[in-house]
């Protein structure tokens, strides 16, 4: 999956599931790698799911708390990007394409077939 954004370019194929791993074989949840990199799940799950970069400082902290060997810890921080590109005026930049139009709720139809008129009802004499 690449990333959305034309503000950087596409991740190489694989870098998520690299991270994946190593908080995998860390023992890990992304809960958990989120409390101790201080950002919230959903940075976690886009970097894993190659929809964002890290920037440079959190490649390096990913690095540090899932104590990467040296060739994950060089293919992790060779797409980092810096800050100032993860960044607009209103904070980090969202990578998935939002709509403009919120999608409305659709009512909840009956499951239960229509009951249809049995017709004539059978006289027994």
């Amino acid at each position: 999956m690449a990333s959305t954004s034309p503000r950087w370019a596409p991740l190489p194929s694989g870098i998520g599931v690299m991270l994946r791993n190593a908080r995998i074989d860390a023992g890990l949840s992304r809960d958990t790698l989120a409390s101790a990199l201080s950002m919230s799940t959903g940075v976690v799950q886009g970097l894993e799911e190659e929809l964002r970069p890290p920037s440079v400082t959190v490649a390096a902290r990913i690095s540090e708390t899932l104590r990467l060997d040296p060739w994950r810890d060089a293919v992790l921080r060779s797409v980092a990007v810096a800050e100032s590109e993860l960044r607009t005026r209103r904070g980090t930049r969202h990578t998935r394409p939002r709509s403009r139009h919120p999608v409305k709720a659709q009512p909840v139809k009956d499951l239960a077939p229509p009951v249809s008129n049995p017709g004539p009802a059978c006289r027994s004499s």
